[in-house]
């Protein structure tokens, strides 16, 4: 059975920006999950933080590609916050001090089961690493 990974919206945005240091491991992440030697989930959250971050750096006409690219992608879960999610992120959010958005994240990995969380976030990889097991793209791409 593939490895289940939770993807982080900063791996999406490095492929989305072709952002030089980061695309080609994003990249080959997110092929993993295409071809399915991993089971990939994200939170509907990541769609919302794409398309303000889209909006932000206008680039407001590229949002609904982005968004349908995201939601077509094989062998990736787009999952909706529900009220355990919610809890399990308040707690987060008072227990590591991390922003609600990221509690999202940390809620909906830790509720669905993913065996690794990844993300290029390092202040939240310290902060969630008591929670979840964390991980850069790249070593989760090759394992």
């Amino acid at each position: 059975m593939p490895t289940s990974c939770y993807i982080d919206t900063n791996i999406f945005l490095n492929v989305i920006y072709a952002e030089p240091l980061f695309k080609r491991g994003s990249t080959l992440l997110l092929r993993a999950v295409q071809d399915g030697r991993l089971l990939g989930m994200t939170s509907s959250v990541t769609l919302m933080e794409v398309a303000l971050d889209l909006a932000k750096t206008r680039n407001g006409d590229k949002i609904d590609q982005a968004l349908s690219l995201i939601e077509r992608t094989a062998n990736l879960r787009v999952l909706p916050l529900d009220s355990l999610t919610v809890r399990l992120a308040a707690g987060l959010v008072l227990d590591n001090g991390i922003t609600i958005h990221d509690a999202y994240h940390g809620a909906t990995a830790i509720e669905n089961n993913a065996s690794v969380f990844v993300t290029r976030d390092r202040v939240l990889r310290v902060r969630l690493k008591d929670s979840i097991s964390i991980s850069e793209p790249e070593h989760v791409a090759t394992t």
